[in-house]
């Protein structure tokens, strides 16, 4: 069964807004989730960018591809 599943996160849910746009206009439904954070906080990220989990290693290479993460932070699954 799919579940939402994090692929990106950040202290502001506006970092995220371009990324999210991007996954769309290729196909990857998504969410933000999270609340509007004022502060940086040391564990990082408040907001979530949220994918389906059976879009998750297309929304990483994605991701990558578009220049929002790197390869190197992330656990591509089976």
């Amino acid at each position: 069964m799919d579940e939402l599943v994090t692929v990106k996160t950040s202290d502001f849910e506006a970092n995220l807004a371009i990324a999210k746009s991007y996954l769309i206009d290729n196909g990857i439904d998504c969410v933000v989730n999270g609340e509007y954070i004022t502060i940086s906080l040391p564990e990082g990220g408040g907001a979530r960018l949220q994918v389906m989990s059976g879009d998750y290693n297309r929304a990483i290479e994605l991701l990558i591809k578009g220049g929002f993460a790197k390869r190197e932070d992330y656990d591509f699954r089976e």
